[in-house]
């Protein structure tokens, strides 16, 4: 648990406690039910100070992250889905997107040839592939 130098619990120390006791209120915005609960056992105070919201704000978010890397862990551990795949089908981009990718693997073609034009060879082809089927969509278009 968290201390301070005084002996006392710290801010995150004490929220961190009651979220792990319902960690139903880390997903929820509303602090209220937080709130109540520091304002009871703190009863020298009247209103939850500042730096007491933002210890709790700062708390919730380190906690969300760290949920969310563990979920992004856990999918690229090689644990597959039992879940069906859904296909989804790819929306209509804006011409002006596509030609500016189209700039980009300019860019990109130029770099590599002149970098190294024989090594780079395979590059160079793949890169050409893809501005021209870059092109034939912004015709399409």
């Amino acid at each position: 648990m968290a201390k301070k130098l005084g002996g006392e619990e710290s801010i995150q120390g004490y929220f961190r406690k009651l979220l792990d006791e319902n960690p139903k209120l880390i997903k929820q915005r509303n602090n209220d039910e937080l709130y109540r609960r520091w304002l009871a056992d703190h009863p020298d105070q009247k209103e939850v100070p500042d730096r007491v919201k933002q210890g709790l704000a700062n708390l919730k978010s380190l906690l969300r992250r760290r949920a969310r890397r563990r979920q992004r862990a856990g999918a690229s551990n090689g644990h597959e889905s039992t879940a069906p795949s859904i296909v989804v089908k790819p929306t209509a981009r804006p011409i002006n997107n596509l030609f500016r990718l189209e700039a980009q693997i300019d860019d990109a073609l130029l770099t590599a040839r002149s970098l190294d034009p024989q090594g780079l060879d395979d590059v160079i082809k793949l890169l050409r592939s893809a501005r021209n089927k870059v092109i034939v969509r912004l015709a399409g278009d």
